[in-house]
């Protein structure tokens, strides 16, 4: 786990604080949503919480896969990882939303080409896989539905 800080308007920093690892399981529809509506941005300065009012600097604790997703899409998007965290957080706030269950799976991949005093060539990338039914419910329903 890594640790790190993200600043949250106060108001949302007590809920992400008792409810992460909830929140965090929208993470994934979180970001296909703003990289569904947002751009890949260059040449602006990066975009941080828009809310108005007081703000915590709350210490959390990501994977190192969550970490690495989040900092990929933040960077390509010119927004912080604090704003990603404030949008996860509005999304789980909608009772609805957080019932859904997740139907995809993320894979976040990082090629390094040449990294040297002469250059510096990387690809990262974030792919959305659909996710399968696992094999044994499919097994087991088969069984069920022809053993009655």
């Amino acid at each position: 786990m890594l640790t790190t800080s993200v600043s949250l308007p106060v108001k949302f920093a007590n809920v992400w604080r008792r409810r992460q690892r909830a929140i965090m399981r929208l993470a994934i529809r979180t970001l296909r949503v703003q990289m569904r509506n947002a751009t890949v941005r260059r040449g602006v300065k990066r975009t941080y919480n828009r809310q108005g009012g007081e703000f915590a600097i709350v210490t959390t604790r990501f994977t190192e896969a969550e970490y690495d997703t989040l900092h990929f899409a933040a960077s390509a998007m010119r927004v912080s990882v604090s704003w990603l965290v404030y949008c996860m957080i509005k999304m789980w706030i909608k009772r609805s939303r957080r019932r859904r269950a997740n139907l995809h799976v993320t894979n976040y991949e990082l090629h390094l080409h040449a990294w040297g005093q002469n250059a510096g060539i990387l690809t990262e990338s974030l792919y959305f896989y659909p996710k399968y039914p696992r094999l044994e419910k499919t097994i087991n329903l088969n069984y069920a539905s022809t053993s009655a």
